[in-house]
């Protein structure tokens, strides 16, 4: 959730930063060639960028990305970099000209003053997680994990001295402080046990604190309070928002999907509503740093889902911005209805009219906004995590860029042109590198293009590009830029023979072969980078000579990774079967690319065996089973057209062309018996043989 941290001392917010925009990449084919309907693959493919996704996918300096699609000048950042290494901007208040800012991770309350930030007070807690101004220049505090509210002056001999409020649970959570200055009271939303307090008589030694509201929630994490005294509470781990008309009496307004209420602005009756759902984040997480589309992402924990709501006066709760892959930290709500979101991903501020239409208008260097203000009229600002900074957001921007994600070709390709659509003036160029993160071995960026032309940086895998919005009015609506990819041979390897699907039944025999086939299942794999369209060439020679012959007809084109060889008319012996794979349907001859792979030497045998010269004596029956090609490969023997039963050789051993055998048959009862023997080769051809015999009867004791 998005809240200080737990006792573990955990940062939440830091465990949660998303991506707003997915990274894959944005390639579209734009002109394909063909031929007879065949799409050539070596055709000029485009990088196209022309929606909000796609657009938003890289660094915007000080531009903004609607949602429909335009990029336009928004404002100018002007960055001040927080002293001390303080990695996070959490909590701020304003009293006067001056800006307060609370940050973790050592729990500081710096004071900002122009451009000057210095060091306000110490709390010496992990975080400062809420801040609110008083009356008569008065700041209030709150801390998390140890659950500390301070009253600090901020003028006199005094300023910067803690004054420390006890709450009744000790070491609770605070998430939320608002001060009610008609009542004179300050009202404090905490966690575990899911209460808000109010306290009075802030300036006494001893201040008075009540139980404002007790929920059945387990946290308050966000409070807005109305100029009558309504207050208006949101809570997780269900993300509800109530009504607190007077102590102890609650209504729920809303019951939002998610679990968690992050932030609630108020205006004139009506409420924005920050409501996340976030999943279970990993038991570690290292947040890494930010440096928007330009680089490779560090790995990230699973994704909070941010929705912004309206609750206007008549209590209807409308949707009017939602994102799966960033939540929200903060709103703020304009007297026009315009709402702010700052965004737990990729340093972002979104601006939403009344209409809908949104518009990414802040992207920061640092992944995460923590605090926001874009209301004052003292001067806005953001607050951010990641190597904490705050940014004052100006006017019109005096500079604006827009710099594309990085684009990869998938292999080294030459560029072609740049063309655009857009509006005032406009100054593109580009630079092109070989690894995925921009480095000191990508090119400088290149001369800037006033018009549309060829792309002047050298041919490489990645691309990027950059516009300048040079004139007010300017606005990128569309950029696209063409390439070729090298083409990339297809590799093929482990050509053999398919296997022969089995057809026994459940009982059968597993030595025995499969019946004989003169059809060759041929099989091969191919690695095929680019996915041409690949055309294979099959060969084959007998393993001892050197002449090769087409497998194929000539006008056959075969694009399957395998083959059916008819091996009938092909004399029996061992052969090599080459297969060459082609790319020639998806490029022109000239940049063709082949490659060849072999097959271990196949076994061609389309002839059975033979059973020879079977006699009987002796209670036996013996001949000689004989393979040309050998070896023969199993001996079976039945009697009187009885079952099929395996026999061995002589010696025992199947392992040459020609096998003797003696089948013992004098157990057969007496008289006439048909022995049938039959021989069965390795490419499982068959032959058999009979004989008959007569067994003699035993002789009579006398």
């Amino acid at each position: 959730m998005l809240a200080p941290p737990m006792p573990s001392g955990r940062l939440p917010v830091a465990t949660r930063a998303v991506h707003l925009f997915s990274l894959g990449t944005v390639l579209a084919i734009a002109a394909i060639a063909s031929f007879d309907g065949i799409a050539l693959a070596v055709s000029t493919r485009t990088f196209e960028l022309d929606d909000a996704v796609s657009l938003a996918a890289g660094e915007l300096h000080d531009v903004a990305v609607r949602s429909d699609g335009r990029v336009v000048p928004s404002a100018e950042l002007t960055r001040i970099a927080m002293p001390d290494g303080v990695p996070i901007v959490w909590s701020w208040a304003r009293i006067g000209t001056d800006l307060y800012l609370g940050t973790g991770d050592d729990g500081r309350i710096y004071r900002v003053r122009g451009d000057a930030v210095e060091l306000f007070a110490e709390t010496h807690q992990l975080l400062v997680s809420a801040l609110a101004a008083g009356d008569g220049g008065v700041l209030f505090a709150s801390t998390a994990s140890e659950g500390h509210v301070y009253r600090i002056d901020t003028t006199g001999a005094a300023a910067g001295q803690l004054h420390e409020i006890p709450l009744p649970d000790a070491g609770t959570e605070v998430y939320a402080l608002a001060w009610d200055a008609p009542r004179h009271r300050l009202l404090a939303g905490t966690g575990s046990e899911g209460r808000v307090y109010a306290i009075t008589n802030v300036a006494a030694a001893t201040p008075a604190v009540d139980v404002y509201w007790d929920s059945v929630a387990s946290h308050v994490m966000s409070l807005a309070l109305a100029p009558d005294g309504t207050l208006y509470a949101g809570t997780s781990d269900e993300a509800l928002v109530v009504r607190i008309a007077s102590p102890g009496h609650a209504e729920t307004v809303f019951d939002f999907p998610g679990n968690e209420v992050t932030s609630i602005a108020l205006d004139h009756g009506v409420l924005a509503v920050a409501a996340n759902e976030f999943l279970e984040p990993p038991a570690v997480s290292t947040p890494p740093t930010k440096r928007s589309a330009t680089a490779a992402r560090a790995a990230r924990p699973r994704p909070g889902h941010g929705r912004i709501y309206t609750i206007g006066a008549d209590g209807r709760a409308e949707r009017v911005w939602s994102s799966d892959e960033a939540h929200v930290t903060r709103v703020q709500l304009a007297a026009d209805g315009t709402i702010w979101g700052a965004l737990g991903a990729d340093g972002r501020v979104i601006r939403v009219l009344p209409d809908r239409t949104s518009a990414i208008w802040i992207d920061a260097d640092e992944r995460e906004v923590l605090a926001m203000d874009m209301l004052s009229a003292t001067g806005a600002f953001i607050g951010t995590g990641d190597a904490a900074a705050i940014y004052r957001v100006g006017g019109a921007p005096r500079t604006a860029s827009w710099v594309s994600k990085v684009l990869d070709a998938g292999f080294d390709a030459r560029w072609g042109r740049l063309t655009w659509r857009g509006e005032g003036t406009l100054r593109f160029s580009t630079r092109s590198g070989a690894t995925e993160r921009p480095d000191e071995s990508w090119s400088a960026w290149s001369v800037p293009m006033t018009s549309e032309g060829p792309i002047r940086s050298a041919g490489a895998r990645f691309l990027q590009i950059r516009a300048e919005l040079a004139s007010p009015d300017a606005a990128i609506l569309a950029v696209t830029a063409y390439y070729l990819p090298d083409n990339q041979r297809p590799v093929i390897s482990d050509v053999g023979l398919k296997a022969r699907p089995s057809k026994r039944g459940p009982d059968a025999d597993v030595d025995s072969p499969l019946p004989s086939t003169p059809m060759l299942g041929l099989t091969w794999k191919i690695e095929n980078p680019d996915s041409d369209r690949v055309r294979y060439r099959v060969r084959y020679r007998q393993e001892q000579q050197a002449i090769w012959r087409d497998m194929l007809q000539g006008s056959e084109t075969l694009t399957a990774t395998e083959y059916q060889w008819n091996t009938s008319a092909v004399p029996d012996g061992w052969y090599v079967v080459s297969v060459e794979a082609s790319d020639e349907l998806s490029n022109p001859d000239a940049l063709t690319l082949r490659s060849t792979s072999q097959s271990e030497p196949l076994l061609i045998d389309n002839h059975p065996p033979t059973v020879s010269a079977l006699t009987f004596s002796g209670g036996r029956v013996r001949g000689t089973a004989t393979d040309a090609m050998g070896p023969v490969s199993r001996l079976e023997a039945a009697i009187d057209g009885g079952e099929w039963r395996v026999v061995f050789p002589e010696d025992d051993l199947l392992d040459t062309r020609e096998e003797s055998f003696a089948i013992d048959v004098s157990m057969l009862e007496a008289g006439s018996h048909i022995v049938a023997v039959r021989a069965i080769d390795a490419g499982g051809n068959q032959a058999s043989s009979e004989i008959t015999v007569t067994i003699a009867a035993p002789a009579r004791a006398r």
